[in-house]
């Protein structure tokens, strides 16, 4: 049940529906290929396509999963709060809602460590906090306003220091250790987490 949670979490924030199909994109090509495989492993086929990018701009990568999961998805989604209720549950949700909407700082400086998961939909945030709870992560949440017209206000649950690194180390999150993701966000004093 937990991988189907994660698979949820990561919905929630790079999912959409296609053809009645749960879709995923992402530009990080080792992440698509790990939830095809999660998805694989718990007997669900599912296909990558590319779309090739011009310029500098990188390539998105987008995994469409077959219509016989839409269901078992959208039986969790009605009652997600009841499912985060116990830690393995709330462990597989934040692993991927981290992998769709999460960010890592390390500086040289000890008060320069972030873990952040952002969303501009409140009631996503709040299933974040739940869990954080459950595990007994502290963390911050706020809310960054743009200034732009017609853009959302962004909700941001931010872990510093020794909260970020519980973290890291209990909820073992895929997309930090996929290909070249912590280069030039991480201070080699710190890499030593991340191994």
């Amino acid at each position: 049940m937990e991988e189907l949670v994660q698979v949820v979490g990561f919905f929630l924030g790079d999912g959409f529906w296609l053809d009645g199909r749960l879709a995923f994109s992402n530009t990080n090509e080792d992440l698509i290929k790990y939830y095809a495989n999660l998805l694989k492993r718990i007997g669900f086929k599912s296909r990558i396509y590319r779309r090739k990018k011009t310029g500098n701009r990188k390539d998105e990568f987008t995994l469409v999963a077959e219509k016989k999961l839409t269901e078992k998805i959208k039986s969790i989604f009605e009652d997600v709060r009841y499912e985060l209720k116990n830690e393995k549950n709330s462990k597989a949700f934040l692993k991927g809602i981290f992998d769709a909407e999460g960010s890592i700082s390390f500086s040289s400086t000890r008060r320069g460590r972030e873990t952040k998961i952002s969303n501009t939909d409140k009631a996503i945030i709040s299933l974040v906090e739940i869990c954080l709870k459950k595990l007994n992560i502290r963390s911050k949440t706020n809310i960054t306003r743009d200034s732009r017209q017609n853009r959302k206000e962004c909700f941001n649950v931010r872990m510093y220091g020794k909260s970020s690194i519980d973290f890291i180390k209990i909820v073992r999150l895929y997309k930090i250790w996929s290909k070249n993701y912590i280069d030039g966000k991480v201070h080699p004093s710190y890499l030593h987490i991340f191994q």
